[in-house]
């Protein structure tokens, strides 16, 4: 009988966030028999997904937080990696280069099999940026494989040269779960008080400098001015939420916005929109895109969201480098649609989850 696998994972806090919960939708896909998740945390604060993992096998390794104690998280880390030889990889989730810790104890403890995970395409911050452009050429010391959820997340985590021998992984979602329900759209559009004529303008994400939120904010303004019987829909939270609705409340737009804070469902809500906008600065990828379309939704991306998002004829590309105008002027022209079910095409695309585990499946049965 084969050996168990067993890969630790480093994310900080098992939450509802989109590498947790992508991490989470793989993990449930696995041979368990074959290969198995534990998770590296800096937080003993109960994660949302942490009973789940406890149930599917998985263990949960707690070490002190590298900003309030740097030298003694990785001295936890190592005792960790060595008390554990059945730990036979170990996979970085990355945002940036500039920390690259566990990549470098993870050799020092002979752990064999070191994956660098990019997941973005820019960081924020003068010293965050020099680091990451100081270890991204280190990188090549530690890691033994390179993936990435888009090939611009690839060249700028590791470089294009060292790109060139990493394996994309794409994003794969519950296609199944978003395929377009009408009795579900009446049942959430009920619930929101919202009419069935009014055109429902989505967001689904954090409300955090990246994803742009005050640019939502100014586009709806505008078309609230020329469409009748339009609702925003919010879907999540974040530390910009106070300056939103300081906004909503100055322009006399709160009685048309609707927040619903951060939902497990968020494929129901998705019934309910008419359009999603996602006007991110930068994106590794944008899953919310890859969601979107699956629900059938009239999909607009800024043009920093990578190339690999448009999947469908659903998807548009829009600049954000000079204004809102092409935005506003797309949604007020865009109709109610018959939606459609799109499972096939993002089977085609390579975007649902059983091929996404399936990839990533291969790889690990590799070490």
């Amino acid at each position: 009988m084969m050996e168990q696998i067993r890969i630790l994972h480093f994310v900080g806090k098992m939450h509802r966030g989109g590498i947790e919960t992508l991490l989470m939708c793989i993990y449930r896909k696995l041979d368990r028999d074959k290969i198995q998740f534990d998770f590296l945390l800096t937080t003993e604060e109960p994660g949302y997904y942490d009973e789940e993992i406890k149930k599917l096998g998985g263990r949960l390794y707690y070490i002190s937080s590298r900003r309030e104690h740097y030298f003694k998280s990785r001295k936890e880390l190592y005792a960790i990696l060595c008390d554990h030889p059945e730990i036979k990889a170990v996979q970085l989730h990355m945002s940036s280069c500039s920390y690259i810790d566990p990549l470098i104890v993870a050799k020092k403890a002979g752990v064999p099999c070191r994956i660098a995970h990019a997941h973005n395409i820019k960081c924020a911050g003068k010293l965050r940026n020099l680091v990451h452009r100081i270890n991204r050429k280190k990188i090549k010391r530690y890691a033994t494989l390179y993936l990435a959820c888009s090939n611009d997340a690839g060249n700028w985590m590791f470089l294009p040269e060292k790109w060139k021998k990493g394996i994309l992984i794409k994003n794969g979602i519950e296609s199944k779960k978003y395929i377009f329900n009408m009795q579900k759209r009446k049942n959430i559009r009920t619930i929101l008080k919202i009419n069935k004529d009014e055109f429902v303008i989505g967001y689904v994400g954090r409300f955090t400098e990246q994803k742009n939120p005050m640019f939502i904010c100014e586009v709806f303004k505008e078309v609230k001015q020329k469409r009748n019987n339009v609702k925003l829909l919010l879907v999540g939270d974040g530390n910009m939420h106070n300056q939103m609705d300081e906004f909503f409340e100055r322009e006399f737009l709160k009685d048309d916005v609707i927040y619903t804070g951060i939902v497990e469902n968020v494929e129901d809500y998705m019934q309910a929109m008419d359009c999603l906008v996602l006007p991110s600065l930068f994106e590794g990828l944008g899953i919310v895109a890859i969601e979107a379309q699956a629900s059938g939704l009239p999909t607009l991306l800024s043009d920093k969201v990578p190339k690999e998002a448009v999947i469908t004829k659903l998807a548009k590309i829009l600049t954000i480098d000079n204004g809102i105008e092409c935005w506003v002027e797309y949604i007020i022209n865009t109709p109610i649609i018959k939606r459609k079910n799109m499972q096939q095409e993002i089977i085609n695309a390579g975007y649902d989850i059983e091929m996404t585990a399936k990839r990533l499946s291969e790889i690990y049965l590799n070490i």
